[in-house]
C-alpha cells in the first residue's frame, strides 16, 4: 500500500510540473500579445491636417426652403471647426444664419469620416414687411464627408438647432421648434 501511494505522489508532482510549464509558456505568450496590441492600439493622428473654404447647397431650416451658403473648415487630427454663412427665402421672408460649430471626427485617417459637432447658430430673419427677428440656438451637427475627387473635397450633413432663443420686436421667446438644416458642400 505504501509502494502504491508513493507511486501515486511522484505521479501526481511529475504531471504536476509538466502542467506548469505547460500553462506558463502561454501566458507569457498572451502578455506578450497584450503588450504588442497596446502599442497597435496608440494610433498616430500627427501630420493630419485639411482646411478649405467651400459652397454649400440644401434645405432649412424649415425642409424644402432653398439654402446656400459659403463657409470655411479646419480639421487637425481627430478635431476640427467649421464657420459658414448661409441664406434661405421663401419669398416673403429671408433668413441669414451664422454657424460656429467644433467637429470630432471618428476615424480622422480616412478623407470620408463621418463627424460629429455641436456649436452655435445665430440668425436674422426679415421679412418683405418690415417685421424683423432674431435667432439664437445650439447648433447639433452629424455628417459624412465624401469621395474626394482631386484636390476637391465633398461633405454632407445634417444639422438641428434646438431649442431656440427667439427674439421678436421686444421680448424674447423659446422656441422649441427645432431647426434643421440639410447641406451638401464642395470646396472651390
Amino acid at each position: 500500500m505504501k509502494i502504491r501511494f508513493t507511486h501515486f505522489a511522484l505521479a501526481f508532482l511529475l504531471n504536476l510540473s509538466f502542467v506548469g510549464n505547460a500553462y506558463s509558456n502561454p501566458l507569457a505568450e498572451i502578455h506578450s500579445c497584450m503588450d504588442d496590441a497596446e502599442e497597435v492600439l496608440e494610433l498616430d493622428y500627427t501630420g493630419i491636417y485639411d482646411a478649405y473654404r467651400y459652397v454649400s447647397v440644401g434645405v432649412g431650416p424649415l425642409i424644402f426652403t432653398p439654402n446656400i451658403g459659403i463657409g470655411y473648415r479646419v480639421r487637425n487630427s481627430q478635431y476640427g471647426w467649421d464657420t459658414s454663412l448661409s441664406f434661405s427665402t421663401i419669398g416673403y421672408a429671408h433668413q441669414l444664419s451664422g454657424h460656429v460649430v467644433g467637429h470630432y471626427y471618428l476615424d480622422p485617417h480616412l478623407d470620408n469620416s463621418t463627424y460629429v459637432g455641436f456649436g452655435l447658430l445665430a440668425s436674422g430673419v426679415l421679412s418683405n414687411h418690415h417685421h424683423s427677428a432674431s435667432t439664437l440656438s445650439p447648433d447639433f451637427v452629424v455628417g459624412k464627408g465624401l469621395e474626394s475627387t482631386g484636390n476637391r473635397k465633398h461633405f454632407i450633413e445634417a444639422h438641428v438647432a434646438a431649442p431656440t432663443l427667439w427674439k421678436g420686436s421686444k421680448h424674447f421667446r423659446t422656441m422649441h421648434f427645432p431647426l434643421m438644416y440639410v447641406k451638401y458642400g464642395f470646396s472651390y
